[in-house]
């Protein structure tokens, strides 16, 4: 069964606005439900007793681009910082995680949760075993199980990727579905920890192939040949990588590595900006 768990008070440059422009009804939790505020002099008072001054609202509103929590009086921004910067991004959606200023979902006329949809749509999900090579914030994990995936196993390298995916509500169910199994560590090494022939679908949404040119190699391309059952399906997210200037064209390598492994029934789905193929044999 699963348990609630607690997120703090989250506000974002549109909360903010909302509530300066006299707003007693707001998200707290990044879109997903509002709640009534009451407001002072100088300050509103949250439905958990947690006060926010409005010098602390007109700096947030001045931050379109960042998530932040009051806590004990002090104002934090949902980030981390170590070799990298990683922050919770808002969009009119479900929000992004940024890595270094570049965003891990797709923001630009779609939203990440829809993004991901589309992405297990086009894998064609209706029940079995998932394998999600790059969590991020799990909302392809997520998407996977409200298709009707009965198990998920979900790996991520970076450990502050999840961390950040703990204060972020619309990634909740992903430590609470008993479902999902989580994996921290690199995917190409860690799919060979896995069974073969195990799972019925793989989604692969791998980083740009600047950060990891592994994960678009032949040899990774057979670990996760593998793992798939025979007839299962595999989707892999590309994009719109390449130009005239880099003379690149990924899709027509991925697509090629992919017949070489032994994959067949390739297909280019612009929709989800990716390529679905099959295990047709042993």
């Amino acid at each position: 069964m699963k348990q609630e768990r607690e997120f703090p008070p989250l506000l974002t440059s549109v909360t903010a606005i909302r509530i300066l422009k006299g707003s007693r009804k707001v998200s707290l939790d990044l879109g997903l439900t509002r709640v009534d505020i009451h407001t002072e002099k100088e300050h509103v008072t949250l439905p958990d007793g947690t006060v926010v001054s409005f010098r602390d609202l007109e700096k947030i509103e001045k931050r379109s681009d960042a998530v932040f929590f009051p806590q004990d009086g002090v104002l934090f921004q949902v980030a981390i910082s170590n070799e990298h910067f990683y922050k919770l991004v808002p969009t009119e959606g479900a929000p992004t995680l940024e890595i270094d200023g570049i965003r891990m979902h797709r923001t630009k006329e779609i939203t990440p949760e829809v993004d991901a949809l589309n992405k297990i749509k086009a894998l064609g999900v209706r029940h079995g075993r998932i394998l999600d090579t790059c969590t991020g914030l799990g909302y392809t994990t997520l998407a996977a199980l409200k298709q009707g995936g009965s198990l998920v196993v979900s790996i991520e390298l970076k450990p502050e990727a999840l961390r950040i995916a703990m204060v972020n509500p619309w990634s909740h169910d992903l430590f609470l579905d008993e479902r999902v199994h989580l994996l921290i560590g690199d995917s190409y090494k860690s799919i060979d920890a896995l069974p073969d022939e195990f799972f019925d679908y793989i989604v692969h949404d791998p980083p740009r192939l600047a950060h990891a040119g592994n994960l678009y190699s032949r040899d990774f391309y057979a670990k996760m040949y593998r793992v798939l059952r025979t007839r299962g399906r595999l989707f892999h997210y590309i994009g719109k990588p390449g130009s005239k200037y880099r003379r690149v064209d990924l899709r027509r390598g991925v697509m090629q590595r992919l017949r070489q492994t032994g994959f067949h029934q390739l297909r280019h789905v612009n929709e989800a900006l990716g390529v679905t193929a099959e295990k047709t044999r042993r």
